[in-house]
């Protein structure tokens, strides 16, 4: 029995430990009884930047548990926090705007960041998060991030569920001390369908709070202050505020110093959404996307700034000093009067200011969309390299390159002017008759080259003539779009929209050529103010400013609006404040304030109702309107009455418009009178401009029903999405639905810009008869009767007489 008992126990001790063997080679991955009790940090591995995919292998691998909604099994909650934490406590938000969406087969967006010397050197990290639609193949989609030429990720494009955050190790030396490019683009293709319409389906859109710089150490202090203000950068909204504590708030002689300000840290920074905010006794807070300012005397920072240096009380200063709580640099300007303070913004701003009289080759706009635009004079002929356009060989259906370019202010050749694209490309012999290359500008369709081929075929310098009729001054966005038809894409079978096959190529050799144009500027045009700056940047001569109260509010929505006009303008404006609206005069003036403080004189010489002073209140409540029914009943019966007829005039006037660009208004030997404006209820914010009453200047009016209206609408119009819509006489804003209803003027003056020439009068009457038809036909009429009378009478002395 014994001996039964012990062979009992050894075949169970055998078994045992098969059983463990067993279960070792089936889990051979379960080592916690091995791991330390704190597991070692990964090492991160930096490789030298121009080794292509060196990003990809020191950053974290692409599945990580921040990246989904919710942990899964077999990825640990425990590890989800490692996906967003900060490498340290400098972050540094990169999109330039409240969104970034790449749209299509394939999109690119290219801008630049201004890093400081310190933030440079120091270790940093990437992180972006994005979220694409549903219909992207994963398989076949790529997203592709560029810093300064070297590929940092090309990764594919996959969370249609949620938002996905990535984060990616920059490698050192690929950031550097001033503008840093980044290139973003994607390419994208369709799950099921092959057909262009599907194309339209495609998209990847960017959260701008989860998109950020992460340094692993606070940068040292900028060298100078325009270091500091180029380095602003935009918070996590894609804005840029400029905070100033002025305890002076409300003192005129402080208006002036203050508002040039405004101009040069504007011009300074570059930013396209910029705004200001004024407070006589809130300190600024150093922040992402925020610079803080404290101007004043000596006198008056004494209790509000506690390490005010000595020298303030003898001399201007001016400086980056830390904050009272070391929460940050803050620029500090003071002296013992308000003329030293004067000097130290004069001495800030230098580096920002431009003679008038000398002429720029570009207009800035590399903070969000780089390179900078180049100005066209007339004339000039330009590669697409040059304005930022790479060779693409591209393998679906539909692709667009876009690039800026620039026209001065006194731009007028919309009616009959004409570029020229030279276009070098290829498409294979795959791409079908019916495929087409289309130019836009400003989102307008331009001009369309149909491919006729069916065999493939090289174009080189192929002249696409596009139309000038959507060129506004200052920067035109310009978009090549071609749309490429395949017997493929009729099938569609399995896998086709994977192709890498290149069906069509554009070649950055191509060349945009600019004509000679009419050089005349135009009054009123809140569109050449808008792009330039104009006219007030043509000029010497101070811009009288004049501004009803002196209070946070006025004075914010002020310095925004000069700040955005000396950002597109490249200089800065002399400004000059007026003690009362009576003291303009004919000179340049800009009137800011609330409507109910606005001078009737200047009310109807912009051509706006008076009642606007009295009955412009912002939208209340809805409420209840009483039923008239005799009136309704006569608005029907002339509704039914003359509603066929007025229809089929409607029709045929569209008709002529699009077909022949010909409207009523061009059927006029002289143009209607401007109607006199008066805004609704719904909106908050007027612009308006006109002529002085002798026509000697040019007056522009910012006006709001409140003050705090005011602030908001011109907040909302300086972002750099609104404020290229500015044009006409009447540019309206509504706060409510984020609307811009704009008045065009029927009559304007023409101003002379340019030294007096036979052919630049020329150009202008081209483009002034091709805008009154009617003039024109009159015109050629009567020189037609005259050299007819002119023939007759010669003919009529020559020949034999009986």
């Amino acid at each position: 029995m014994k001996r039964i008992v012990t062979n009992l126990a050894a075949t169970t001790a055998l078994l045992a430990s098969l059983a463990s063997a067993t279960m070792a080679q089936v889990i051979p991955f379960d080592m916690s009884t091995e791991r330390p009790a704190t597991p070692e940090p990964e090492p991160q591995i930096t490789l030298p930047p121009t080794v292509p995919g060196a990003a990809e292998r020191a950053s974290p691998p692409p599945a990580l548990p921040a990246q989904t909604p919710a942990p899964s099994p077999t990825q640990p909650a425990a590890q989800a926090p490692a996906v967003t934490q900060s490498l340290g406590t400098h972050r540094r938000y990169i999109i330039p705007g409240r969104e970034l969406t790449l749209s299509g087969e394939y999109d690119r967006n290219t801008w630049s960041i201004y890093l400081t010397e310190g933030e440079a050197s120091s270790p940093a990290r990437l992180q972006f998060a994005y979220q694409n639609a549903v219909v992207v193949a994963p398989e076949a989609s790529e997203l592709t991030v560029t810093i300064n030429g070297h590929r940092l990720t090309a990764s594919s494009i996959s969370s249609p569920d949620s938002v996905r955050a990535t984060v990616l190790d920059v490698p050192a030396g690929m950031l550097q001390a001033g503008a840093n490019q980044i290139d973003i683009r994607a390419s994208q293709r369709h799950r099921t369908d092959c057909d262009v319409r599907s194309t339209y389906d495609l998209w990847t859109s960017f959260d701008t709070r989860q998109t950020y710089l992460d340094f692993s150490r606070n940068p040292d202090s900028p060298v100078s202050t325009a270091e500091a203000v180029r380095s602003v950068g935009v918070d996590e909204t894609g804005g840029t505020t400029f905070k100033i504590l002025m305890p002076a708030l409300g003192q005129p002689s402080a208006t002036a110093p203050v508002m040039r300000l405004a101009q040069g840290l504007s011009v300074l920074s570059g930013m396209p959404n910029q705004t200001f905010s004024f407070s006589a006794s809130e300190m600024p807070v150093a922040a992402p996307g925020r610079f803080g300012v404290v101007i004043g005397t000596a006198a008056e920072l004494q209790g509000v700034f506690p390490h005010l240096p000595q020298a303030a009380s003898l001399s201007a200063v001016a400086a980056i000093v830390p904050g009272p709580q070391n929460d940050g640099n803050i620029l500090l300007i003071s002296g013992p009067t308000w003329e030293a303070i004067m000097a130290a913004v004069d001495a800030v701003v230098a580096v920002a200011d431009q003679p008038y009289d000398v002429r720029r080759d570009v207009i800035a706009t590399q903070r969000w969309s780089s390179p900078d635009a180049p100005l066209f004079f007339g004339g000039e002929k330009l590669p697409l390299s040059q304005m930022g356009v790479e060779t693409i060989e591209f393998p679906g259906r539909r692709v667009k390159a876009n690039f800026n370019i620039a026209v001065p202010a006194d731009f007028y050749a919309n009616a009959y002017g004409e570029a020229v694209l030279l276009l070098d490309a290829a498409f294979a012999d795959s791409v079908r008759p019916g495929s087409h290359i289309d130019i836009y500008i400003n989102n307008n369709i331009a001009s369309t080259a149909p491919i006729t081929s069916a065999h493939g075929g090289i174009l080189r310098h192929l002249p696409i003539k596009i139309p000038l009729r959507h060129i506004r001054p200052g920067v035109n966005a310009i978009s090549i779009e071609a749309v490429l038809v395949a017997d493929e894409d009729a099938t569609c079978v399995p896998g086709a929209t994977a192709s890498k096959d290149p069906r069509f190529a554009l070649f950055d050799t191509s060349e945009w050529q600019m004509p000679h144009f009419a050089r005349a500027g135009q009054s009123p045009s809140l569109s050449a103010l808008a792009g330039t700056g104009f006219p007030y940047n043509r000029t010497p001569d101070p811009l009288v400013l004049s501004i009803d109260r002196l209070d946070a509010d006025t004075l914010s929505a002020a310095a925004t609006v000069l700040s955005r006009m000396a950002l597109v303008a490249g200089r800065l404006f002399p400004v000059e404040t007026a003690p009362s609206p009576g003291g303009v005069g004919e000179r340049n003036a800009l009137f800011i304030g609330s409507i109910s403080q606005m001078p009737p004189k200047v009310l109807s010489q912009l051509n706006i109702a008076p009642a606007s002073i009295t009955s412009w209140r912002p939208a209340g409540p809805l409420v209840a309107q009483e039923n008239d029914s005799s009136r309704a009943f006569d608005q029907w019966r002339s509704r039914v009455s003359g509603g066929a007829w007025r229809g089929q005039i409607s029709s045929l006037q569209e008709w002529m418009h699009r077909n022949f660009d010909i409207s009523l208004a061009s059927l006029q030997f002289l143009p209607q009178s401007d109607a006199v404006f008066e805004p609704s209820a719904q909106q908050s914010l007027l612009v308006a401009q006109g002529r002085s009453p002798q026509g000697e200047a040019t007056w522009t009016m910012v006006a709001a029903p409140t003050p705090a209206d005011l602030r908001t609408g011109v907040g909302a119009l300086a972002q750099e999405t609104s404020w290229r819509k500015l044009s006409g006489r009447f540019t309206a804003y509504a706060a409510k639905t984020a609307e811009l209803t704009t008045v065009p003027a029927n009559r304007f003056d023409l101003v002379e810009t340019q030294p007096r020439s036979l052919n630049n009068y020329r150009l202008i009457a081209a483009n002034w008869l091709s805008t009154n038809i009617l003039s024109y036909a009159v015109v050629f009429i009567t020189l037609s009767l005259l050299l007819g009378i002119v023939t007759a009478s010669l003919l009529s002395t020559l020949g034999r007489k009986p």
